[in-house]
């Protein structure tokens, strides 16, 4: 029996081009660049906005320096934890803003490297409404992680893990006729 790795309703174009590749210890740009459009996808994937999910994963982002992102032993699933709990930290009145986002020297901006399409949209939209603990899982599904891996981040039996993404997953069928 194999396993496919569900492909994500929302992807970056860094990530299409080529799979993760293994950073070194000393060189967070390239940490940097690798993940940065990863995790603003992930929140999107959980129903945050392209604007709060860049927010929170640049505040998650800038805990890891100077040096803790060295020292973790799973820094990817540190970053969407902490990327996560800043998400939902983010106030809920928040109002989208209508300027263009600023050009940043270097093209740090991760909303230039997600691309949305209209049935990409229709899947996000779909997700939000999932209950909070189904789309979480289905984040952390949808970007790779095993299920082991998600109940170590989310603190939750793989049980528990297999059992929230069997039920989002029907949801989701209903919710998209499929």
């Amino acid at each position: 029996m194999t396993t496919e790795q569900p492909l994500s309703p929302v992807r970056a174009t860094t990530e299409q081009a080529s799979p993760p590749v293994l950073i070194r210890r000393d060189d967070f740009n390239a940490f940097y660049t690798q993940e940065m459009s990863a995790v603003t996808v992930f929140l999107m994937h959980q129903g945050a906005t392209p604007y709060e999910a860049a927010d929170a994963a640049h505040e998650a982002m800038t805990k890891l320096l100077p040096d803790l992102w060295r020292t973790l032993d799973h820094p990817r699933t540190w970053l969407r934890v902490a990327a996560q709990r800043c998400y939902w930290r983010q106030s809920s009145t928040r109002t989208t803003p209508t300027d263009p986002v600023p050009d940043r020297p270097g093209g740090t901006c991760p909303l230039t490297t997600v691309v949305i399409s209209e049935f990409q949209q229709t899947v996000l939209n779909a997700l939000r409404q999932l209950p909070p603990t189904m789309r979480t899982v289905m984040a952390w599904d949808i970007d790779g992680f095993t299920y082991p891996e998600i109940a170590e981040a989310l603190a939750m039996t793989p049980a528990a893990v297999r059992q929230n993404i069997s039920r989002a997953r029907k949801r989701l069928i209903t919710l998209l006729g499929l």
